[in-house]
């Protein structure tokens, strides 16, 4: 197994973990921002075994469509949970809380009623996109052109506001993968297992010193 094949394995174990400890705190604690981001760094863990997968194998359709799901999801939850930490009173942390979740829900039923070409999968690369509707594109960018701004946005405003570390490290995670994800959409996907597992690392110590 080569390093790009590790990067994926080590940032899915690590990102499943962290998932399962933040369900653990939100059912010590109800704070509804541990449970958001417990479903996105979940969708993230999808994210980088489906990859895994994919460079291990090669990519299904299911393995595609999950692949697909959890990497557009994953940063709408993420970001609704910074939220929530930033405006925890506020009704648009609520809206955009349960706007992530009806995308979510509209996104799978159009990718699973989607004809894709199983065998385009076989030239695909981690980053590109061979679903071809409109809707699933749409909801692509509804999705995650505002959880640049909530999630890394959130962050950062709350890190100028309280000067709390946690969420200047919750920032650097969240621009570090934003930065590979642009880089895979322009073809150069290599760098992608690299920024998702570092990203990650610094989602996880400022997850942990948010508790």
């Amino acid at each position: 197994m080569d390093i790009e094949s590790v990067m994926p394995l080590l940032a899915g174990v690590l990102t499943l973990v962290i998932s399962i400890i933040l369900a653990r705190i939100y059912l010590q604690k109800r704070k509804i921002y541990h449970l958001l981001w417990s479903v996105g760094m979940f969708l993230w863990a999808v994210s980088d075994f489906t990859q895994l997968y994919a460079m291990v194998a090669t990519w299904t359709v299911p393995i595609y469509l999950a692949y697909f799901f959890g990497s557009i999801m994953l940063a709408g939850f993420l970001g609704a949970g910074t939220m929530y930490l930033v405006f925890p009173k506020n009704k648009a942390s609520l809206w955009y809380a349960w706007f992530n979740v009806l995308a979510a829900i509209i996104l799978a039923i159009v990718i699973i009623a989607t004809p894709l070409n199983a065998s385009a999968l076989q030239a695909a690369v981690t980053g590109a996109n061979p679903i071809k509707s409109p809707i699933a594109n749409a909801i692509a960018a509804i999705v995650n052109i505002p959880a640049l701004f909530t999630f890394a946005g959130g962050a950062l405003y709350s890190f100028i506001k309280t000067r709390k570390a946690y969420a200047l490290l919750i920032f650097i995670g969240a621009i570090i993968p934003a930065f590979g994800g642009t880089l895979a959409t322009i073809a150069i996907p290599q760098l992608l297992p690299f920024t998702d597992f570092f990203g990650i690392v610094f989602l996880g110590a400022g997850f942990y010193l948010s508790f």
